[in-house]
């Protein structure tokens, strides 16, 4: 039946969630449930996409407060969410990486077509997992060897963090980053330092340009899709919200011009991506390793000199972000 969801939860009790649409009368997919409908949502301030409306008549219990950073994930989920494939020989692929131990690490390959849209199409998300656990997952990506540059990953990865070893000098620390390095060959991962902040930018630009609604209306395609195999980010970027003041204090202050900092892991990831490899196609494409020369010399330098040892310079296969072995 519409609108009737039948489940059991975790203590094992068969439960019946009704949702409003099970009545005809307020179905909005009839006449008077449309006028119904047209009329109840005018006593939500913010509509169909406020907390309060996603809490009280979704029942979604999970919604906060505070306006949705990117409404058009609920509204044309179908379209921006798709099935996997795999990805062509040609399109160019890239890392990027947020790391965490308490919180979720989160690392994504992102793919750009001949056209110039995105694709999130391959999800590494979980919490409390060793470096060497996180390497070899990483590592186990399909995608591995199709990376343009270095996997791009959270700056703050390069602070000396990490005492050396037990009963080492305390003041000899290492960081995450190195960490990283120092595993044998086959789980060895190279980053190169990506970019954060810049919310508030990164998420105008995808309402503008990747995701724009006015351009989804007209039933235009979205430039930015997520493979269904990525479901934290998904999860997450239904989920992120601006943060706001409370009804009483919004009378007295502007609108916060910032994201909640909460579930943004694979947010935080996408984020350094568009930030740094991702162009409009009006702007010039930087030629082929000019950007990991820019943020990463050292990096560089010593992916040149492996080329070089391989001759893939010469034979122009340099493209491949293989081992260092």
């Amino acid at each position: 039946m519409k609108g009737v969801k039948h489940y059991t939860s975790d203590a094992g009790f068969h439960c019946i969630r009704v949702h409003y649409s099970a009545d005809p009368e307020k179905d909005p997919a009839t006449p008077i449930g449309a006028h119904w409908f047209e009329g109840v949502v005018k006593g939500y301030p913010g509509g169909t996409k406020s907390s309060a409306w996603r809490q009280e008549m979704e029942i979604d219990w999970e919604s906060a407060g505070g306006e949705l950073v990117f409404p058009q994930l609920m509204d044309y989920e179908e379209r921006i969410v798709i099935n996997p494939f795999v990805i062509p020989e040609s399109w160019d692929c890239y890392g990027s990486f947020d790391y965490g131990h308490r919180n979720p690490s989160s690392f994504h390959i992102y793919a750009i077509d001949h056209d110039g849209n995105v694709y999130a199409a391959w999800e590494y998300y979980m919490a409390g997992k060793g470096y060497k656990y996180i390497a070899d997952a990483i590592r186990a990506c399909p995608y591995w060897d199709r990376m343009q540059y270095l996997p791009i990953a959270d700056p703050s990865i390069w602070a000396k963090t990490q005492q050396n070893q037990v009963g080492g000098d305390e003041n000899d620390m290492k960081s995450i980053a190195q960490l990283f390095t120092e595993l044998p060959a086959a789980s060895r991962i190279w980053f190169a330092p990506g970019k954060k902040g810049g919310d508030i930018t990164v998420a105008e630009k995808i309402n503008g340009l990747l995701w724009n609604e006015d351009d989804l209306k007209k039933g235009e395609k979205p430039r930015l899709y997520i493979f269904k195999t990525c479901p934290m980010q998904i999860w997450e970027m239904k989920k992120l919200r601006y943060a706001d003041w409370s009804a009483t204090m919004q009378e007295q202050r502007n609108i916060k011009e910032e994201i909640v900092d909460r579930d943004n892991h694979a947010f935080d990831d996408l984020k350094m991506f568009l930030t740094m490899f991702f162009a409009s196609p009006d702007e010039p494409k930087p030629p082929k390793m000019q950007k990991l020369k820019e943020i990463d010399p050292v990096s560089y330098n010593e992916w040149i000199s492996v080329a070089k040892m391989h001759g893939e310079i010469q034979s122009g296969k340099g493209g491949s972000m293989g081992d260092f072995e």
